[in-house]
């Protein structure tokens, strides 16, 4: 009979495997925020409109927004080998796995939503100089001198990613590790890509990039136009910036 460790680690795979597409579903998410705020403001900024640039900037943005969440998963990886390890799955820590993307949802969903109408007027992200000096009033006033429809349109919007995310995330159903109990041994194996594939995985999307530099403003550098170059940042990697 295989050991009960086998079992433990195969379902912290399957765990791992479900935050991952929660991960690259709020990913698309952040590409539908790009996408629309290309179209109602980097559109109008740019002079010249070259196709190729504009698929550049949206391709390099993923990049970036794979970055945030592979820093998010870091932590979320440690834990569940720990769980692993003891073979310990209580159900009270998938509610706060739950709670983490939650809350992780909001912060990203709020802080694009400031930052789009600092990008609108000044054409690019907020840094953290910004954000430190940053009052409701003073995003009040951005929204009153942009034109009411390009204000209801992202925030509506905002409101249809926000709800999408948190339904995405309260349908998560993680199942019981005991469900992974089967015949077959495990390998030493198996074991190291359960293992040592994730972590690559995910320190590989926190570096955003195989080169020596991690991922960094050059990479975002994609045109002659500044606006479509920021449009390729987001919100999160800007805040510490």
């Amino acid at each position: 009979m295989p050991s009960r460790f086998i079992f433990s680690l195969r379902f912290s795979s399957k765990v791992m495997m479900k935050l991952a597409k929660l991960s690259l579903a709020m990913v698309l998410f952040m590409s539908l925020f790009r996408l629309n705020l290309f179209l109602l403001s980097t559109l109008s900024k740019i002079q010249m409109l070259n196709f190729l640039e504009v698929l550049h900037s949206f391709g390099a943005g993923i990049r970036f927004d794979l970055l945030v969440f592979g820093f998010l998963l870091l932590p979320i990886y440690f834990i569940l080998m720990i769980q692993a390890f003891f073979e310990k799955w209580p159900n009270w820590m998938f509610v706060i796995y739950k709670i983490y993307f939650g809350a992780v949802w909001l912060a990203i969903s709020l802080l694009t939503y400031v930052d789009f109408f600092h990008y609108a007027h000044h054409g690019r992200r907020m840094r953290f100089a910004e954000y430190s000096n940053w009052s409701p009033e003073f995003t009040w006033e951005q929204m009153r001198s942009l034109p009411q429809n390009q204000n209801w349109v992202f925030t509506v919007i905002t409101l249809a990613l926000l709800i999408l995310g948190y339904m995405l995330i309260k349908a998560v159903n993680f199942g019981q590790w005991k469900d992974e109990y089967s015949p077959q041994k495990g390998s030493k194996f198996e074991m190291a890509l359960r293992i040592v594939v994730p972590l690559l995985l995910i320190v590989l999307a926190a570096r955003g990039t195989v080169e020596p530099h991690h991922l960094a403003l050059e990479h975002s550098l994609v045109s002659d136009s500044t606006s479509l170059n920021e449009m390729a940042l987001n919100a999160v990697w800007c805040f510490d910036k």
